[in-house]
Order: C-alpha cells, then structure tokens, then sequence
C-alpha cells in the first residue's frame, strides 16, 4: 500500500457508488467524485478484496484553492500491520493503534492554509475519540458523508450490516 499522501483525478465509471450518509444530518448532498474517489483509489491499490475493504479506510477530501480551482486529496489510513512492520510492535497492546485517514488527511490541510476545506469523505464514519473533535476543531462546519457506521447500515435485504467491509462491499457493488 502506498505510504505518501496523493491528490486524486478521479476516472469515470459506469454505476456510481451509494451515496453515502452525512454529519451533519441536514447538510446538503455529497459531492459525488469523493466516494467515487476513494472508489478509484481502492481499485488502483488493488484494495476490493475482503481483507482490504476490512482492514482499509480511506477518505476523500473537496477543497478549493486560491484561485477557485477545486482539487480532492484522498488518503488511506496507515494499518497497525505496517506500523508494526516498520517500526515493530508497540511495547503495549493498548498503543497499538493505525494511523487513521482523516488525521493524515488533516495534517495535509494544515500544512496547506492556502486550501479551503469544502467536504469531507470519509468511508467510515470518523471515529469519536480522535477524528470526530479533529474536525470540528479543526474544520467547523464542514460537512462529514460515510458509508459505515456499524449503527446505520441497512443492507439491500433490509438487514443491519455490522462490518465495514461488508458495508463498503454493498455501497460500491461489488
């Protein structure tokens, strides 16, 4: 899996994605090219499989610069495995943690002040210890979109599907 952090031109495709749900609960709608983003991103990583759908966030992040050009920068988190493969394993089990997408994809923004935040994707719903307070600290009033929150997800059968990879499966018909 790549480790450097990619702007995205997305590719067209027949079928898009689900549109996904959205923080907050009254923004307008998701700019479809994020989830078609993190889509095409996933398919060029060769990340479709179970195991990459499961172990594999990725976010898409709608910004404008200062000439009004608008750009997507898409990120994927950084998985416990490769930390511990590069760095070893952490000394206990509860540091044991990835690098989650929406704070790689932030600290890119924050190096960018020139970039103005428009929407943030992200497949998974960002998490309410770290990335949740990120955002709205850091990007107040930015809408949120997400496939998976293990709360929501109602399958095409009328069941809740409680694993992102099965979530993320549905919403990208694969």
């Amino acid at each position: 899996m790549p480790h450097a952090v990619v702007s995205y031109t997305v590719l067209e495709r027949n079928g898009m994605p689900r549109p996904p749900s959205s923080y907050p609960d009254i923004a307008g709608p998701c700019d479809g090219r994020l989830p078609e983003a993190a889509y095409q991103f996933r398919v060029q990583n060769s990340l479709t499989t179970p195991a990459g759908l499961g172990a594999v966030n990725v976010t898409a992040w709608l910004y404008r610069d200062n000439a009004g050009l608008e750009g997507i920068q898409v990120n994927p988190n950084t998985t416990i495995q490769e930390l511990i493969q590069q760095f070893g394993p952490a000394d206990t089990s509860d540091a044991e943690v990835g690098i989650h997408s929406e704070g790689r994809a932030g600290e890119w923004f924050r190096l960018r002040p020139q970039f103005q935040v428009l929407q943030i994707f992200s497949e998974r719903i960002p998490c309410w210890k770290m990335c949740g307070p990120m955002l709205r600290a850091y990007f107040p009033g930015v809408p949120w979109y997400y496939y998976y929150d293990r709360r929501s997800w109602i399958g095409r059968d009328g069941k809740l599907i409680k694993r992102a990879g099965e979530v993320l499966k549905s919403a990208y018909g694969l």
